[in-house]
């Protein structure tokens, strides 16, 4: 019977969470109170419950609702904190406090976890034997174990002859693989070809959906969703200065961001290797703020910069993703997650083009099909193709161009009118774009497909020779002279072949690219600002 009450109210008040009128507050005060005086479920409906709540509380109304749902959230907590034991095999995965987050995760975001004295992590399962323990440890132990991994053990087993603490397994193969740091994507491979599924946890409630956010200076409150806006207005509003962080702010800004994703299963390049000194947080209106971070020297890509980024409504982490920058132009990519979807959607997106605009000076950005609906059920099923249109996103195909703009007289002149999903899946064959102005033209893929060919025409498919034949003529027409370290002499390589494949002479532009040598390990911001120049000749 009480279960039964719970699910009731708690679908009434989920229908109104996103309304804001006056009869909507004073309804999700009474159903609050109403629930608050009901046993917490001990199922699955515990989470359904905890994440309206989190929207709540990320877009509240007043400070009455919202005291209402912080005695709730807290509720929650001691509820999972006086039933640990059924907690962990109920909620696992749910990133509730007191659960416990069951999966993968790259080498890289282990070490960092495991440094975390509030998080225990253990060893749960190694999957499908696709790589032998022994052939890995055989290349990173000590010569008098060695003899070890010829015995024929697995890989339990294995751990278990080398002595190591059953507590301490994970700490002892993050030991073993960080060998291998200056070699990443060797790394990488061995690594996550052991696919080892860990189980972390925390005795606080700090590391969980509820509680993991940043210090908002004021929250903002809710008279309504914003939902019709002058997007071209909001992308040319001047952003405002970025928030000087002490050393300890970057520090938990970026524990957030980082536990934001280890909480939902998840990860993303921009986060686990993020280069701090790049880390920027822009507090905008709303109640959103916008953080964006770069990568470390040793995980950037060629020429252009992956830039993570953050989303937080009123201090919740709300969204998340990256941009793929290559001078005026980016590849977008947003993730909105769950518990914070239905609310200001297409507000929060143009806020994002709008710091990356103002930041990179960026004039063009595109969206792979994923993102609407190739191989996205759930893109074709909301028609997020017609969500990016409305925000001047174009199809950069001309045929599908030409379909699109018929399907989109068809929705303005016939009321009532949908697009099928045929037609959907047929706009979600090609990359949209959004053109803010003139842009340069020159892609990294365009780059790429030159120097490959360069390298098979005048070097007969030679790579070592073209690198290195490639770099000396550099060297030579530049006149750059310094003493380089690991990740400047690959960023030299880079600019090389770049230089070769482009047929680049001029002293101007040599000497650009001499600069961003020295720029693009330490220097993010300064690395686009000179990539510009250099694609603008």
């Amino acid at each position: 019977m009480i279960s039964s009450s719970f699910n009731l109210l708690l679908k009434k008040l989920s229908s109104i969470a996103n309304s804001f009128d006056e009869s909507s507050y004073s309804l999700k005060k009474e159903l609050l109170l109403s629930l608050s005086k009901l046993s917490l479920p001990k199922s699955k409906t515990l989470i359904d419950y905890a994440e309206l709540l989190m929207f709540l509380r990320s877009h509240p109304a007043n400070e009455i609702l919202l005291k209402l749902t912080d005695k709730e959230l807290l509720r929650i907590s001691n509820f999972l904190k006086q039933n640990k034991e059924g907690a962990k095999t109920t909620y696992i995965g749910s990133g509730l406090p007191y659960t416990i987050i069951h999966t993968q995760f790259s080498h890289d975001l282990l070490e960092w976890i495991i440094q975390k004295k509030e998080l225990n992590v253990i060893l749960d399962s190694f999957a499908d034997d696709d790589l032998d323990l022994n052939d890995v440890l055989k290349l990173t132990l000590p010569a008098l174990e060695r003899e070890r991994t010829s015995a024929g053990f697995n890989k339990i087993e294995l751990i278990a002859a080398l002595k190591v603490n059953p507590k301490q397994t994970i700490q002892f193969l993050i030991q073993q693989l960080s060998q291998f740091n200056s070699q990443p994507l060797l790394k990488d491979y061995l690594f996550d070809a052991l696919e080892i599924y860990t189980k972390i946890s925390a005795n606080k409630p700090d590391f969980s959906r509820l509680y993991n956010r940043i210090p908002t200076p004021e929250l903002f409150f809710h008279s309504y969703l914003l939902k019709k806006f002058d997007s071209t207005q909001l992308l040319n509003t001047e952003l405002p200065k970025a928030k000087l962080l002490s050393q300890n702010e970057t520090e938990q800004l970026a524990a957030v961001i980082k536990n934001s994703l280890i909480l939902t299963s998840r990860e993303t390049d921009p986060s686990t290797y993020m280069d701090e000194n790049s880390l920027r947080l822009f507090e905008l209106e709303r109640g959103i703020s916008v953080a964006i971070y770069g990568m470390k020297p040793n995980r950037q890509l060629p020429l252009e910069s992956y830039v993570g980024y953050t989303l937080f409504k009123n201090g919740f982490p709300s969204a998340y993703g990256g941009c793929w920058v290559f001078g005026q132009r980016t590849l977008f990519g947003i993730n909105v997650f769950e518990p914070f979807r239905g609310g200001e959607s297409g507000y929060i997106m143009c806020q994002l083009f709008r710091v990356y605009r103002q930041v990179f000076r960026i004039n063009y950005f595109e969206v792979e099909p994923y993102q609407f609906g190739k191989d996205n059920p759930d893109g074709i099923a909301s028609g997020a193709y017609w969500f990016y249109h409305r925000y001047g996103f174009r199809s950069v195909d001309k045929e599908i161009h030409e379909l699109s703009e018929k399907e989109a007289h068809k929705i303005k002149t016939k009321k009532g009118y949908r697009s099928s999903i045929k037609t959907l899946k047929q706009l979600a064959e090609s990359y949209i774009g959004l053109d803010l102005g003139t842009h340069h033209r020159l892609t990294v893929s365009q780059i790429s497909e030159k120097v490959s060919s360069m390298i098979q025409q005048q070097y007969q498919g030679n790579r070592q020779n073209a690198v290195k034949e490639s770099v000396n003529l550099f060297l030579s027409k530049s006149g750059f002279q310094k003493n380089l370290n690991a990740n400047e002499a690959q960023v030299l390589e880079e600019m090389a072949l770049c230089a070769a494949a482009l047929k680049i002479e001029k002293t101007d532009q040599l000497s650009i690219m001499c600069k961003m040598i020295v720029a693009k390990p330490i220097d993010l911001y300064e690395y686009q600002n000179l990539l510009k120049s250099f694609l603008n000749f």
